[in-house]
């Protein structure tokens, strides 16, 4: 697994949710996506990929972060403490898109499944 999300940030307002995700190889994200599901009180899927964001053809280093913003914004990149490059991309959303009581779960997709991260509460 090339690209991997190691954490999702839930808030109550589209400005303060995030997902990170880091590479693990140099890749182009292109043909990557970010889903979210969610599932009813006795566990079973209610709203499967109801919000989808979908990678921009962006070439990144091995080691580089990603953080998906839920809010609006332009694209940017800084280098990190980690000494790689965090890049800043935006869902564009107006809404939120992490269920503030947790239970969604945030996936990377590519042709399959890459993995997901269950989403917490609002801290």
């Amino acid at each position: 697994m090339s690209l991997k999300i190691i954490n999702v940030v839930n808030a109550n307002k589209p400005e303060g949710e995030y997902v990170v995700l880091k590479t693990e190889e140099d890749l182009n994200t292109a043909g990557y996506a970010v889903v979210d599901r969610t599932f009813d009180m006795n566990g079973k899927v209610s709203n499967e990929f109801r919000h989808i964001f979908v990678f921009p053809n962006l070439k990144i280093k091995n080691g580089d972060y990603i953080f998906l913003h839920t809010a609006k914004g332009t694209y940017s990149s800084n280098s990190n403490r980690a000494g790689t490059t965090t890049h800043h991309l935006y869902w564009g959303s107006g809404d939120c898109v992490w269920n503030d009581n947790g239970g969604d779960v945030a996936s990377l997709i590519s042709y399959k499944l890459v993995n997901s991260v269950k989403v917490p509460p609002v801290a």
